[in-house]
C-alpha cells in the first residue's frame, strides 16, 4: 500500500510542459568535493542495502529482520510516512473542483396584514407556501499563479523526506542491532576468558600449595596467585553482568520482552579488508539522511513560490444548478430547473506589507535550510574519512597485540622454566600471565571495534556495496526519487 502511494507522489509534481508553475531546481550546497576519500579507495559498485549479510551471521541475520518488523520505533516512523502520504493527497485535492449535493425543503406561513383583502373582513388573511429544491454545487479555483499546484509538489516532498528518514531509522536499527549483537558475542567470549583465567589460577595455585608442602616453595607465593583468583572471579562476575544486559538490549532491540533468554554465539566474524567506498559526492544519492535533507530543501524553495503566489490574484467559480418546486414529486421535471454561475476574483491591494514580508521570511527559512544541509553534508563526509582512517588504526593495534600474546607466550614459558629450575622468581611468571590474559582480553575488545567501525563505515556510505554494477544503483531502503523535481 505503502508503495502506491509512493508512485501517487510521482504524480503530483510537475511533468514536462507544465507552464503555470514549477518546482524550483534542486540545490545542492557550494563544497569542495574531492573526487576520492582522502583515507580509502573509490571503486564502483550498487548500493547493499542488507550490508550486515556480509558478516555471514544467520542468526544476526534473523534479528535484524525481527528489529525492522517489530521495532515500535520504526512503527511510529512508518506512521508518519502514512500520514505525510495522506496530507500529500489532501494538498492536491484543491485543482479538482469539489461536487455537492443538496436537497432542501421549506413551508412557510405568511400574514397580509394591513391589505385590504375582500372576503376577509374581521380576520387576518394569511398565506403558506411549500419550497422544494435540489441541486448540484460545484466549487473551482483556476489555479493562475500555481499556488495550489505548488502546494502538491511541497507536500510530495516533504512526504519524499519522511520515506528517506524511514529508510534512515531502519539502516540506524539495523546498525544498533548489529552492535547490540556483537557486543554480546564480545561479552560472551570475554566471559569465557575470564574463566579460563579463574581455571588457570587455581591450577597454579594448587601447583604451589603442593610445592609448599612439600617444602620447596614460601607461602608468599600461595597468597599471590589467591589474589589473582579473587581479582579472576570478579572479572567472571562483571563479564556476566555485561553479557545479560547486552542480550537484554538486544531483545529490546527486537520488539521482545527483556527475559534475558536469547542464546548468543561464542565468536565474531572476520572484518572483511576492504570496501569499496565509492566517490564522495555519491553520499548525497546514497544515505538517507541526506536525501531527506535535500527533500525538506526542496521544500522550503516551493515555499517561496507559494508566498510568492499569495501576491497575485484569485479566481474562483461557483455553479450550481438544480429544480425549485413545491412538490416533491416535480423535482425531477426539467420545466422547474434552476442554475446559478458565480465568479469571484480577488486581488490583494494593501495589507501593510505582511505579505512581500512573508516572502523575505521563506526566503530566509529556505536559506537556513540550506546550510543546515551542508552541515549534513559536511558531517556524512566526515563519518566516511573518520571510519576509513580508524579502521587502518584499529588493525595496526590488533596486529601488534598479537605479537605481543606470542612474544608474552614465549617469555611466560621461559620465565616457568627458570622458576622450576631455581633460577627464577613466581612473581615473574604471575606478571607474564596477567600481560597474556590482559592481551587477548583485549584483542577481542579491538575485533568488536573493528566490527562496530565497519558498521559505521556502512552507516556513513549509506549501506554496504557489491561490486560490478553501476555506482548509486537504488536499493530497497531508499526512498523512491519524483518525478519532475527538477522542474523541466
Amino acid at each position: 500500500m505503502r508503495s502506491s502511494h509512493l508512485l501517487l507522489l510521482a504524480v503530483l509534481l510537475p511533468g514536462p510542459g507544465c507552464v503555470r508553475t514549477a518546482a524550483p531546481p534542486e540545490r545542492q550546497p557550494s563544497l569542495p568535493i574531492p573526487e576520492e576519500w582522502n583515507s580509502g579507495t573509490a571503486a564502483e559498485g550498487k548500493v547493499d542495502v542488507h550490508w550486515w549479510k556480509q558478516f555471514q551471521d544467520p542468526q544476526l541475520d534473523a534479528l535484524i529482520e525481527e528489529t525492522l518488523r517489530h521495532n515500535p520505533q520504526l512503527r511510529a516512523v512508518a506512521a508518519r510516512l502514512e500520514t505525510a502520504l495522506i496530507e500529500a493527497q489532501i494538498a492536491g485535492a484543491d485543482r479538482i473542483p469539489s461536487v455537492g449535493f443538496s436537497f432542501n425543503g421549506r413551508r412557510q406561513r405568511q400574514n397580509f396584514i394591513g391589505f385590504p383583502i375582500p372576503g376577509f373582513e374581521g380576520r387576518v388573511p394569511r398565506a403558506t407556501f411549500t419550497n422544494l429544491g435540489a441541486s448540484l454545487d460545484v466549487n473551482w479555483e483556476a489555479d493562475l499563479w500555481g499556488r495550489i499546484h505548488s502546494g502538491e509538489i511541497q507536500a510530495g516532498a516533504l512526504a519524499s523526506a519522511q520515506a528517506a528518514d524511514l529508510a534512515a531509522a531502519r539502516h540506524s536499527l539495523a546498525g544498533q542491532t548489529a552492535k547490540a549483537w556483537f557486543a554480546c558475542s564480545e561479552a560472551n567470549l570475554q566471559l569465557a576468558l575470564a574463566r579460563e583465567t579463574v581455571a588457570s589460577y587455581e591450577a597454579t595455585s594448587r601447583w604451589l600449595r603442593n610445592r609448599f608442602e612439600a617444602g620447596l616453595g614460601p607461602a608468599l607465593e600461595i597468597s599471590l596467585v589467591e589474589a589473582d583468583i579473587s581479582a579472576a572471579e570478579s572479572a567472571v562476575h562483571l563479564r556476566r553482568e555485561q553479557l545479560d544486559r547486552g542480550i537484554r538490549q538486544v531483545e529490546l532491540l527486537v520488539g521482545r520482552y527483556p527475559y534475558g533468554e536469547l542464546q548468543v554465539r561464542e565468536s565474531l566474524p572476520r572484518v572483511s579488508s576492504g570496501v569499496p567506498a565509492g566517490v564522495p559526492s555519491q553520499l548525497l544519492t546514497r544515505r538517507p539522511d541526506l536525501i531527506a535533507a535535500q527533500r525538506r530543501l526542496l521544500a522550503s524553495d516551493v515555499g517561496i513560490v507559494q508566498a510568492q503566489t499569495a501576491l497575485h490574484p484569485r479566481l474562483s467559480l461557483t455553479s450550481a444548478g438544480g429544480t425549485a418546486t413545491k412538490g416533491l414529486l416535480s423535482l425531477l421535471n426539467g420545466d422547474y430547473a434552476v442554475w446559478s454561475l458565480l465568479g469571484n476574483l480577488v486581488q490583494p491591494l494593501f495589507q501593510g506589507g505582511r505579505l512581500k514580508r512573508q516572502v523575505d521570511i521563506a526566503q530566509g527559512q529556505s536559506q537556513e535550510i540550506l546550510e543546515t544541509y551542508a552541515g549534513a553534508v559536511l558531517q556524512a563526509f566526515g563519518e566516511v574519512e573518520t571510519a576509513l582512517s580508524v579502521e587502518s588504526f584499529l588493525r595496526d593495534r590488533l596486529r601488534e597485540l598479537e605479537e605481543s600474546v606470542v612474544e608474552a607466550q614465549t617469555a611466560r614459558a621461559q620465565a616457568r622454566f627458570r622458576y622450576r629450575h631455581g633460577l627464577g622468581d613466581m612473581l615473574v611468571v604471575l606478571q607474564t600471565d596477567r600481560r597474556i590474559l590482559n592481551s587477548k582480553s583485549q584483542i577481542l575488545t579491538l575485533q568488536r571495534l573493528l566490527l562496530e567501525n565497519r558498521i559505521d563505515l556502512h552507516l556513513a556510505l549509506g549501506g554496504g556495496f557489491e561490486p560490478g554494477a553501476p555506482p548509486g544503483a537504488p536499493g530497497a531502503l531508499l526512498p523512491v526519487t519524483l518525478a519532475g523535481e527538477d522542474g523541466k
